[in-house]
């Protein structure tokens, strides 16, 4: 492989097969463009194995992990995916920290030869790839010990030591992985702090998104469902989740605002489901939509919403959401959190009922076709591409290229 050329190794989160948009996925494909990609999907344990051998789905991936069948797959142009031939031992819910150290070490000595072979196969050298690993701290903190790469990148695009199935042991791993990598790329400015505790090679590389479909000079017809709700459109879109989301806020100015109709258009959890917000006559609960739908139902709201809770899991979120908000031209308010600062002056920010109101209040004042202009411009700027050229200088300043 010529040198500028190095294949990037991407260990990540969720399966390639899933085909779901991740991080990872779109990092993948772009780093593609130019470049071998190997993505490798997280290994099974043996909690899921037995959880998921009712299914097709989970049968072929028992079958790959025990070494039946094709471990290693061109899936598109440039891509490779990898699925461990290795079953993990679930070691999440030990508490003895010697103990999980100990079996950490195997499972990931374990994955890396099955990774070591997989890079053999397909005729690279591991001494000349890249590795960019999406969060995965366990075996992050093992990784050059056991497979050498050029150079070794840890990318956090979310504040996961606070979930609570990394908490316990993340809260001590995830700071030993960051401090073993070469780099550390994240998609905020407050996650970029947080690494730069343990590893002063930390850097915003910000977000892509894929923005295509969202087109503020394009006139969408009124959703169907949307005819009989009355204007102004204070709405939301994505998934309704009282993890993430600030519910008393939103029944607050639901109720103080009467004549403002609130729209919410995603999947409910069971705290938005068992909300007051359901008893209100200028609420309204639309549902999941096919995200070719989203830009008619932001392109009828008055105003885009992003309310978010804040707590140590919300914090360093990037909202791709406002981007696609901004995308079509749309004023926007949102939670005042550090990730949003950078989203200024686009946005408007609030942080209690009376701010949020005011905020609102303003973004449904005639518009300023030339701010508008910018925002549109600003969020079409956020590409995937624009992270990868960041991601491309980290690594030739490292290799004094």
């Amino acid at each position: 492989m010529k040198k500028g050329n190095e294949p990037y190794i991407i260990i990540a989160q969720q399966q390639w097969a899933l085909g779901l948009g991740s991080n990872a996925r779109n990092l993948a494909l772009e780093l593609s463009k130019d470049r071998p990609v190997m993505y490798v999907n997280p290994p099974m344990d043996v909690k899921t194995a037995l959880k998921e051998i009712r299914h097709a789905h989970g049968r072929h991936r028992l079958k790959l992990a025990i070494g039946f069948g094709k471990n290693t797959r061109r899936a598109a142009h440039n891509i490779w995916v990898h699925t461990p031939a290795t079953i993990s031992i679930s070691i999440s819910w030990i508490k003895n920290i010697y103990l999980h150290t100990q079996l950490n070490e195997k499972n990931a000595r374990w994955f890396f030869k099955s990774l070591k072979r997989a890079i053999l196969k397909v005729g690279w050298q591991k001494d000349k790839c890249i590795v960019l690993n999406d969060s995965q701290m366990y075996t992050g903190v093992h990784t050059k010990k056991y497979l050498r790469p050029l150079l070794s990148f840890y990318y956090i695009r979310d504040n996961l030591v606070e979930h609570p199935y990394f908490k316990f042991h993340g809260s001590r791993l995830e700071p030993a992985t960051i401090s073993k990598a070469d780099a550390i790329f994240t998609n905020s400015g407050y996650l970029a702090e947080y690494a730069k505790e343990y590893n002063p090679e930390s850097i915003n590389v910000g977000q892509g998104c894929e923005l295509e479909i969202f087109d503020a000079a394009k006139r969408y017809p009124l959703p169907i469902d949307m005819m009989a709700i009355p204007t102004p459109r204070i709405g939301y879109t994505g998934y309704l989740t009282g993890e993430r989301l600030d519910i008393a806020l939103l029944e607050t100015l639901a109720l103080r605002n009467k004549n403002w109709h609130w729209v919410y258009i995603g999947p409910e959890e069971i705290l938005f489901e068992q909300s007051k917000l359901h008893n209100l006559p200028n609420v309204h609960f639309l549902g999941t939509k096919k995200p070719s739908l989203l830009p008619a139902y932001i392109q009828h709201l008055d105003v885009c919403l992003n309310p978010q809770l804040v707590n140590p899991l919300t914090i360093g979120n990037y909202p791709r959401k406002i981007d696609e908000y901004l995308a079509m031209g749309k004023p926007v308010v949102a939670t005042n959190t550090l990730a949003m600062q950078m989203f200024l002056p686009h946005v408007q920010l609030a942080n209690s009922p009376d701010t949020y109101i005011q905020a609102i209040e303003k973004a449904l004042l005639p518009k300023d076709e030339e701010a508008v202009a910018d925002a549109v411009a600003f969020a079409k700027g956020h590409t995937w591409q624009a992270c990868i050229e960041k991601i491309y200088l980290t690594q030739k300043q490292l290799l004094n290229e």
